[in-house]
C-alpha cells in the first residue's frame, strides 16, 4: 500500500504565532507537478484565512525504510528524551537537529553531553558534516539556506514535550 505524499503550509497570525496544515496528494507524480499544485493551492487556502501563509510550503515524500531499521518498541524508550545537536553551517549560522527517543547509553555518565566516542553518535555527526555516499555522488544535509554543515557546536540530551494534546 502506497502512502500519499503531503504538502504542509505554515500559517502565521497577527500575534506572530504559527500553525501548520497539511494535505495529502496522490502518489506517483513528479516533484515539479507537486510544486505547481502547492503554489496553485495556496491562494485557495488564503481565501478562507485571516492569517498569512508563509512563503515556503513543505513537500513530504514517504520512503519505505522498514527493511532497513529495527522497529521494535522497547518498553523503556521515551520520545521526550531527545538527542539535541547544534551544528555550524558554512555561513557560521547554527543548524539545530533533534531526535526523539534517545538511548541512555549514548550519554556521558554524570552529564547531559552525548558520548562522542560511541560509534552511533560519531557516525551521525560524520553523516551530518560529510554526507553519505549514494548513487551518483554524496548527499550532505545542509541548513535551510542550503549552506553546508561544517562543525558540531554541541551534542547533548534534552527533555522536550512530546506534543501530545489534550482532548
Amino acid at each position: 500500500m502506497a502512502i500519499a505524499p503531503s504538502i504542509t503550509y505554515t500559517i502565521k497570525d497577527g500575534d506572530q504565532d504559527s500553525a501548520t496544515t497539511s494535505l495529502h496528494v496522490p502518489d506517483g507524480d513528479t516533484l515539479q507537478r507537486y510544486g505547481e499544485f502547492a503554489v496553485a493551492h495556496a491562494p485557495i487556502l488564503e481565501g478562507v484565512l485571516l492569517g498569512v501563509i508563509e512563503p515556503v510550503a513543505r513537500l513530504s515524500i514517504p520512503v519505505d525504510i522498514s527493511a532497513l531499521t529495527n522497529n521494535l518498541v522497547i518498553a523503556s524508550s521515551d520520545v521526550e528524551q531527545v538527542a539535541a545537536f547544534q551544528f555550524a553551517d558554512s555561513n557560521g549560522e547554527p543548524v539545530d537537529f533533534n531526535m526523539p527517543g534517545l538511548a541512555q547509553g549514548m550519554i556521558l555518565v554524570g552529564s547531559d553531553s552525548l558520548d562522542l566516542t560511541v560509534a552511533a553518535v560519531s557516525d551521525l555527526i560524520a553523516a551530518m558534516e560529510v554526507g553519505l555516499a549514494v548513487t551518483g555522488g554524496t548527499i550532505q544535509p545542509c541548513s535551510i539556506a542550503e549552506a553546508s554543515i561544517l562543525d558540531t557546536f554541541y551534542a547533548r540530551k534534552e527533555t522536550k514535550n512530546s506534543g501530545k494534546r489534550r482532548s
